[in-house]
């Protein structure tokens, strides 16, 4: 997923920067969520340093009177502890825009302020997108991605967040189990299984994802999930099932 982070020290821009990312986030159906909008600089950065891995959007402000750090500062700090960080100024002070690529900040973009709200709404929505673009692409190299279509866009998650799919109720129908929510979308479990050959078809109506298991339960033909979840194991799939877990030394409680 992309965080979406926001510091900006004026309340009501805050409070408009706010709207215009959840808002856009939730027409589109990003996998993206606004982690934190706040005031302060030093909050993102205990934030950033508590929470390893972020995959970061950052709407910066230049200056935060009376606090320790600028926007330039706090970028440079950003990019240290995020390295794919996606960084979008949002300021009055156009001329400090040089000291950007002075400092190798490397930002997305730089908006001004001054350009009126619409404008500045229209420009942080193409960041957005160009942000989950470039994170999208991003993920696919740097890590094992499972992807879907849903309402004509493709999506990307970890593959280590999936836990399983199962046959929705209408015809054609995927409900994809992941580690923190269901999603569910148009397709075939038998397309899924076959574009997808690190999950594995226990059952005419489940494909899971094998080191996701937590614990088998061979006599019931039951597999469970940390999270409680559970799908039927055919009785055919079961041999093959407890060997891969045990050809591929997964942690998994077989009973």
């Amino acid at each position: 997923m992309l965080s979406t982070f926001i510091v900006e020290d004026d309340v009501e821009q805050l409070a408009t920067l706010k709207q215009t990312v959840a808002n856009h986030i939730m027409i589109n159906d990003f996998d993206m969520e606004l982690t934190l909008a706040t005031s302060q600089a030093q909050e993102l950065l205990s934030y950033l340093a508590d929470h390893a891995d972020v995959d970061g959007l950052y709407f910066l402000d230049i200056e935060y009177p009376g606090q320790t750090l600028n926007g330039l500062t706090l970028a440079t700090k950003i990019r240290d502890m995020d390295v794919n960080a996606k960084i979008v100024f949002v300021s009055t002070h156009a001329e400090m825009a040089f000291l950007t690529f002075e400092r190798r900040i490397e930002p997305l973009d730089f908006i001004v302020k001054d350009l009126g709200p619409a404008a500045v709404k229209a420009k942080v929505e193409t960041d957005i997108r160009i942000a989950y673009d470039r994170y999208t692409k991003q993920g696919a190299v740097s890590q094992a991605i499972f992807s879907y279509t849903k309402g004509g866009q493709l999506f990307n998650v970890a593959l280590n967040d999936v836990l399983f799919i199962e046959t929705g109720t209408s015809r054609n129908k995927l409900v994809l189990h992941l580690t923190d929510r269901l999603v569910q979308y148009n397709g075939k479990i038998s397309d899924e299984a076959t574009a997808h050959p690190e999950l594995f078809r226990v059952h005419k109506s489940f494909l899971v994802n094998p080191s996701q298991l937590a614990r088998i339960d061979k006599p019931n033909q039951r597999g469970y999930f940390d999270n409680g979840e559970a799908v039927d194991i055919a009785v055919r799939k079961m041999r093959d099932l407890v060997a891969l877990i045990k050809q591929n030394e997964l942690t998994v409680t077989i009973d």
